[in-house]
């Protein structure tokens, strides 16, 4: 008898997983190149989400910059809706606690 087997069609890590799960994957990978994108201006995206992050950075760079409007507030539903709320506010948090350092 011979222990080879079939590879599956998907990989383990997809194995039960949503198609709600893998487009909130999706969004949450577009949200981290936005917060990427709005900290280092000329870092290369994927060409497949590069559109939709240079859609979102502005949004994003009003969030991070501690802005209280209407941008800033589309930046954190969006982290919110991906499950990546804890990460953008976590990002703020750096980026605010940096600029008191530099003072």
């Amino acid at each position: 008898m011979s222990d080879y087997r079939e590879p599956n069609a998907q990989p383990a890590c997809r194995v039960g997983v949503t198609a709600e799960d893998l487009a909130r994957e999706a969004d949450r990978a577009v949200l981290y190149g936005a917060v990427l994108a709005a900290q280092r201006p000329g870092v290369r995206l994927k060409p497949g989400i590069a559109a939709q992050v240079q859609a979102l950075v502005p949004a994003v760079r009003a969030f991070l910059a501690g802005r209280d409007d209407e941008e800033a507030a589309y930046a954190l539903a969006y982290a919110r809706a991906c499950g990546a709320e804890a990460f953008l506010v976590q990002k703020r948090a750096a980026r605010a606690r940096s600029a008191e350092v530099q003072e």
